[in-house]
């Protein structure tokens, strides 16, 4: 299946943009439990505002090929990208669906990954679809393969979050958050939100039902594990999932319970990236934590609610999506 979007709706969308590009930093209060947080946050470290006024940032995933971090706007159906020398420019856009086909809020794409063949691909929640760019990063074009739509012929319900394993498998989440009504939305067919795995042999297959609300997910940097958010109200923890050669999943494990931070503030256990080391940034209530291999909670940067994170290439930034905002953290080089 191949979606082709107008170039007069991509026309419209640029022309609507009214995001801005800022330059401003300010003080956290670092909160740290473990000295090895400073490790990769120096103390006295600045958080940048790179960009704002978004309708809800998400997705981010540095484009190296691009030197640049391509991020999507859920409400505005549109894919940004920015880098240090050009700033915020609109990458793409529509994202997901076209304008005049979707009234929901959450129309455009979430999350987003760069494949083995350096193209984009996006989870289209309210599209209810997994799709790939057929144009090349270099030159966008809103033109799209789907690669999953249905399971057992049924409609999958909202894909959220993805990652491309280096088997060129692409595990994804399938909350409701792209339907209107979530949960209660009559449009949904499966009797499950998973976490599925596409096979290169275009193979549909859950990793796991056990999640009330999957949304972020990451792998650890030998891709033997797979990370996966819950954020279902009240039970906002990580999973831990092992991996064989073959990227079939084992037995999963509790990585990370997030429970006892709900009083912290808004958001949630949601999107995470992992450092090299395999320590994880994660998307916790109030802000990001900075968790250790095992799972150890190090120290915790409140920002309120944060909806997902990305490293560069040398993993020397972390970028941060929030709802509204673009932001940017230096870390420390780790041997």
């Amino acid at each position: 299946m191949r979606l082709l979007i107008t170039s007069l709706a991509v026309a419209l969308a640029l022309a609507n943009s009214a995001c801005v590009t800022t330059a401003d930093t300010f003080d956290v209060d670092f909160v740290v439990y473990d000295d090895r947080f400073h490790g990769f946050v120096k103390k006295g470290t600045k958080v940048e505002v790179l960009a704002s006024d978004f309708g809800w940032a998400e997705g981010p995933v540095w484009a190296a090929s691009l030197n640049a971090l391509l991020f999507s706007d859920v409400a505005a159906n549109r894919i940004y990208r920015w880098n240090e020398s050009s700033g915020l420019s609109v990458f793409l856009s529509p994202s997901g669906h076209a304008p005049d086909d979707a009234p929901q809020s959450w129309r455009g794409s979430n999350g987003l990954a760069i494949d083995a063949d350096g193209r984009l691909v996006l989870a289209q929640q309210s599209s209810r679809a997994l799709a790939r760019m057929l144009a090349p990063l270099s030159d966008p074009v809103p033109d799209y393969q789907v690669l999953a739509a249905e399971y057992g012929g049924k409609s999958i319900n909202s894909p959220n979050d993805l990652v491309v394993h280096q088997s060129g498998d692409i595990y994804f989440t399938d909350p409701p958050y792209g339907l209107a009504g979530f949960e209660q939305s009559p449009a949904i067919e499966l009797d499950f939100f998973g976490v599925f795995r596409l096979t290169r042999k275009h193979d549909l297959v859950p990793v796991t039902r056990e999640l009330e609300k999957p949304n972020g997910i990451a792998l650890s940097s030998d891709q033997s594990t797979l990370y996966v958010s819950n954020s279902e109200a009240g039970n906002e923890h990580i999973i831990a999932i092992p991996l064989d050669a073959a990227g079939n999943p084992g037995p999963s494990r509790v990585f990370f319970d997030g429970r006892e931070l709900i009083s912290d503030g808004p958001g949630s256990t949601d999107g995470m990236t992992v450092h090299p080391t395999d320590y994880v940034f994660a998307s916790i209530p109030n802000g990001l934590g900075v968790l250790s291999p095992t799972g150890e909670l190090l120290g915790k940067i409140p920002l309120g609610q944060v909806t997902n994170l990305a490293l560069d290439s040398t993993s020397s930034h972390l970028y941060i999506t929030t709802p509204h905002r673009l932001l940017r953290l230096e870390i420390n080089e780790i041997h």
